[in-house]
């Protein structure tokens, strides 16, 4: 079958493209509330805490699974309908969870969302690079991608703030409409768009024979690694280590929040023009904050404002690296964003797992030297992935 390629419309659709944003602030916020829930959750349903953590988890497995084969299953189905499925199945999820008797329910509902975390995400940077002109590709990213940081906001401070209040099973509740809201606003906005014919599993890990892909990719594992080494243990250095207040944490993890929306959508003004020395500087900087907060002494009121700069520069990762799938295959972005999502998962979960290891026998230090080493091989990598790019296409990154 001849390849499909997709142009770039002449008109941005710039109301489709917040309804993305919308769509992904409530997937994440769906995803990351029982963080700040669990031990409600627990209480209320006869758990451990550990238990509860492990729906954080399922929706992680599901994701990478979903991310993976979403293009085989779906392959000529009309991704308008694909991401309208999701967001119908997201809701659907929260309100199981919501109204779960048991674990296992609640388990079951989580498993369901993390197949609508995978799926949507695996469309994402491709159906966003369908909306817009070439030229507005970047900003157009930028706000999709802001909504990882509304949800961050969502998910950390005002959940646990809420949660207090109506209680965990009402959090989920709100979610579900959160859902709703990105649901009627897609459906109104998304306009028809094609699937690719050549997108499968086959297809995709093909593209892996790739050196300068497989590195780039491999770089993405490292890039968000190190970030998630130390955001997972963030609560515990701000409640423990620096012995923050309740009412200080809450404002310092709002205010990080903020911080990562802004960076976000600055990150897709400088990408379009300056998208090489951008991720490099980026990554640069996010190293020396490591650093930094290795050496800090752990004094309060420096190490917030360096916790407040670690999430603004978090903000370029996700725009720059769908950036990198939106200059370097643009036309197979849908292959190339579910192998992202399947190593970005694949980086959160394995930064969790090694990051709860070095927590527990070299405490927070041990977390921020590992952090800075992972962001010094994320760098390598990237440079190796341009380097490589370019001598495979004879096109140099700007």
């Amino acid at each position: 079958m001849q390849q499909q390629t997709h142009q770039p419309p002449a008109t941005a659709h710039w109301s489709a493209v917040f309804s993305l944003f919308m769509g992904v602030t409530s997937l994440i916020s769906a995803e990351f509330v029982p963080i700040s829930l669990l031990t409600p959750i627990a209480k209320s349903l006869n758990i451990t805490e550990g238990m509860a953590g492990q729906t954080v988890t399922a929706v992680g497995i599901f994701a990478v699974i979903a991310s993976l084969f979403l293009s085989s299953v779906a392959k000529t189905t009309n991704r308008r309908t694909v991401l309208l499925i999701m967001s119908a199945m997201l809701i659907a999820a929260n309100t199981l969870i919501a109204f779960a008797p048991n674990y296992i329910l609640l388990l079951s509902g989580r498993c369901l969302l993390g197949l609508c975390v995978g799926s949507f995400w695996s469309l994402a940077s491709a159906v966003t690079i369908q909306l817009v002109p070439e030229k507005e590709v970047s900003r157009a990213l930028s706000i999709v991608y802001a909504g990882v940081s509304v949800a961050t906001i969502i998910s950390l401070p005002l959940a646990s703030y809420l949660g207090n209040i109506i209680g965990w099973r009402s959090i989920f509740l709100l979610t579900a409409l959160l859902g709703l809201a990105a649901f009627i606003w897609q459906f109104f906005s998304l306009p028809a768009l094609p699937a690719h014919a050549d997108s499968n599993f086959k297809q995709m890990l093909l593209l892996l024979k790739q050196p300068w892909v497989a590195t780039g990719i491999l770089a993405t594992i490292f890039s968000y690694g190190g970030y998630h080494i130390f955001f997972t243990y963030l609560r515990p250095f701000l409640q423990h280590t620096l012995s923050l207040p309740a009412n200080t944490l809450s404002i310092l993890l709002l205010i990080f929040g903020i911080g990562n929306f802004a960076g976000t959508i600055i990150a897709g003004w400088i990408m379009h023009k300056h998208f090489k020395p951008s991720m490099i500087i980026s990554h640069i900087i996010l190293f020396i904050l490591a650093v930094t907060l290795l050496f800090s002494h752990n004094n309060p009121a420096t190490d917030s404002a360096l916790i407040v700069a670690w999430g603004f520069m978090f903000g370029f990762l996700p725009v720059g690296w769908s950036t990198w799938i939106a200059i370097t295959l643009a036309n197979k972005a849908e292959m190339m964003g579910g192998l992202s999502v399947a190593a970005i998962q694949f980086a959160i979960g394995l930064a969790a797992a090694i990051g709860g290891i070095i927590y527990d026998h070299q405490g927070i230090a041990g977390i921020f030297l590992s952090s800075a080493l992972i962001f010094i091989a994320a760098l390598l990598l990237i440079k190796t992935s341009f380097a490589l790019y370019t001598r495979a296409t004879a096109k140099p990154f700007s």
